[in-house]
């Protein structure tokens, strides 16, 4: 997708061969009139299957800090890839991976069904608002953003799709950036995986997982970004703290004012 900001085009897909989930967020407007700057703020999936290529893109763009959102075991199954930046850890458990699992175990018995994966899913991001080690990490890497000299920067997790999903969700709605676009940023994720640069590697998954059941469905609710999941999350932060300002305030101790003073123009 091409964007105009300041009468400069640019592209929000990064276009990157190995990371087809990398994409820049900005050009979002906001309900103050603002605009969330281009070059300053990307999502990505994991950099570890970055080509030469992505590596020179990503060099390109100044980046001086990527904010790792992947489980230890993750990091040691992948990697973190030859990328120079500066890399910052912040694990959030890859609770997909364990849905997986579970889904895998109780399709032997005929036990799973759809219904039962959205089900996981839907409390897993609830877990990102309720559970506290999962919000503090998701809290410390929106600090991390909203420090002086916290930009440009980069957030990542193995797909770049729930962890990294609701992180964007964060930042945009903390920016102001009106819900339903930061809704259609979420599923984004959809087309870069299902007709994207992503849909071979999304195939191969599907394959592999049909060694455990013939209705490889049953584990398309994980596979894909839901717009009920992110509901979910939202639903839980109302829950809880009631607005989002007072979760921005009391469940991230976040500056919004420093955040928006980095990324909008």
């Amino acid at each position: 997708m091409d964007l105009v900001h300041d009468n400069m085009t640019f592209r929000r897909d990064l276009g990157l061969a190995g990371l087809p989930n990398a994409r820049d967020l900005g050009g979002y407007r906001t309900s103050s009139g603002g605009v969330v700057r281009p070059g300053l703020l990307f999502r990505a999936d994991a950099p570890a299957k970055a080509t030469d290529a992505d590596l020179s893109v990503l060099r390109g763009l100044r980046i001086v800090q990527v904010i790792d959102l992947r489980g230890d075991s993750e990091v040691d199954a992948f990697g973190t890839g030859s990328w120079e930046a500066t890399r910052i850890h912040l694990p959030v458990g890859d609770t997909s991976q364990g849905i997986l699992a579970e889904l895998a175990e109780a399709s032997k018995s005929g036990k799973a069904d759809v219904a039962m994966a959205r089900r996981m899913m839907t409390d897993s991001y609830r877990h990102f608002v309720s559970d506290d080690d999962a919000r503090g990490q998701f809290a410390a890497a929106a600090r991390l953003l909203a420090a002086p000299g916290g930009v440009p920067a980069m957030f990542h997790c193995t797909a770049g799709k729930d962890r990294t999903g609701w992180l964007a969700a964060i930042v945009l709605t903390a920016l102001g950036v009106d819900h339903r676009e930061v809704v259609a940023d979420y599923l984004m994720t959809n087309t870069c995986f299902a007709t994207g640069r992503g849909a071979a590697g999304r195939q191969g998954l599907l394959t592999s997982l049909r060694t455990f059941t013939d209705d490889a469905r049953l584990f398309l609710p994980v596979l894909d970004a839901d717009p009920s999941y992110l509901a979910a999350a939202f639903g839980e932060v109302r829950r809880i703290y009631g607005t989002f300002d007072a979760f921005l305030d009391d469940g991230l101790q976040l500056n919004a004012v420093q955040l928006r003073r980095n990324l909008l123009g």
